[in-house]
């Protein structure tokens, strides 16, 4: 699987490979995956809103998963959340 990773908000390394973890979880669990591109933008000063969005390269169309949060672990948390129900909504298809 690829990943191409858009960080514009410069946050540290550990989250991205956390994310990456967590999904290579995620596909080892559903095996859909093609490739997936994350986006991460920071908005605001005090406090910063960081959105993040997934964008899951599986079989027919894509599937698009977005989040905002204050906390990256929180956003993490409702991302991979969101990418497991959608991955399960398209297996049981």
């Amino acid at each position: 699987m690829k990943f191409i990773v858009r960080n514009n908000a410069k946050i540290a390394n550990k989250y991205i490979r956390f994310a990456k973890w967590r999904i290579r979880k995620l596909d080892s669990q559903f095996k859909k995956l093609i490739y997936t591109e994350i986006f991460i933008n920071k908005e605001g000063q005090t406090p910063t809103l960081y959105n993040a969005t997934l964008v899951l390269g599986v079989p027919g169309p894509d599937i698009i998963i977005s989040a905002k949060s204050e906390d990256l672990i929180q956003l993490w948390s409702q991302l991979l959340s969101k990418m497991k129900r959608q991955l399960s909504k398209l297996s049981s298809k």
